[in-house]
């Protein structure tokens, strides 16, 4: 379990696809596990600008199965300005189907996203998961799910319902000391292949002490379809310090 103790530095805007292969709990002990975290910053020179962020993540793990929740939410408000105002609630069922290969998951997920303008993003999907390689300094996963999106942006002056597959690459690899992953999500219209989305996230992790690492981490989004307004590509850079207990 790791918990997040000092964000050093960050650039932001944040992404509509949730990485949520980021979000697993890597664990050989079935029952119940999870963090949470809440932070509150106010800092003021000319204007106030306050920070709030809560992040809540557990899962129950089976022999044959995994159930997973998460829930996060960020706020960033000063001068009348809501810079972040974002969102979501996400539940995910896994299912081992064979021993070690082939799982199957159905996911669904709420969100909101004001600096993407998205008012309402929600989700409904399923499809088969792939375990390719599993050992301590190597971990490579596939996937290529169906989803259902329901969105529309703030004003609800836009509407959109769209069938799309959301298929992802993602490896990990742990020498020791070092850690370095990646996971890269590309999500397009099932109908119209030029609609679509990339998302990836890709973060380096330093041992400092026993229990005390430094990570920095880049994310990438592209959608070929934002909404009026809203630059194709978007990024979020992040260093800090994370404490493992």
């Amino acid at each position: 379990m790791r918990y997040f103790l000092l964000l050093l530095f960050s650039i932001s805007i944040y992404s509509q696809v949730v990485n949520i292969e980021s979000k697993r709990m890597r664990s050989d002990t079935t029952g119940w596990s999870g963090s949470a975290e809440a932070n509150f910053q106010l800092s003021k020179t000319t204007e106030e600008i306050y920070d709030l962020g809560a992040r809540l993540h557990f899962q129950f793990k089976h022999k044959n199965y995994l159930w997973l929740f998460l829930n996060e939410y960020r706020l960033i408000k000063g001068a009348g300005t809501e810079f972040v105002n974002s969102g979501f609630a996400h539940v995910r069922y896994n299912h081992k189907v064979t021993k070690e290969l082939l799982r199957w998951e159905v996911f669904t997920q709420v969100q909101f996203n004001g600096a993407l303008d998205v008012g309402l993003r929600g989700l409904a999907g399923t499809g088969p998961r792939f375990k390719i390689y599993d050992s301590d300094e190597f971990r490579f996963y596939a996937a290529s799910l169906y989803m259902f999106e329901y969105q529309e942006n703030v004003s609800k002056t836009i509407i959109e319902r769209n069938h799309r597959s959301s298929s992802y690459l993602s490896f990990t690899i742990d020498v020791g000391k070092v850690e370095f992953s990646n996971t890269t999500y590309w999500q397009p219209k099932v109908n119209y292949f030029k609609n679509y989305r990339i998302h990836s996230q890709t973060d380096l992790l330093f041992e400092i002490f026993e229990q005390l690492d430094f990570k920095t981490g880049f994310t990438y989004r592209y959608d070929t379809r934002p909404f009026p307004g809203i630059p194709k590509s978007t990024y979020y850079l992040m260093n800090g310090l994370v404490f493992e207990f």
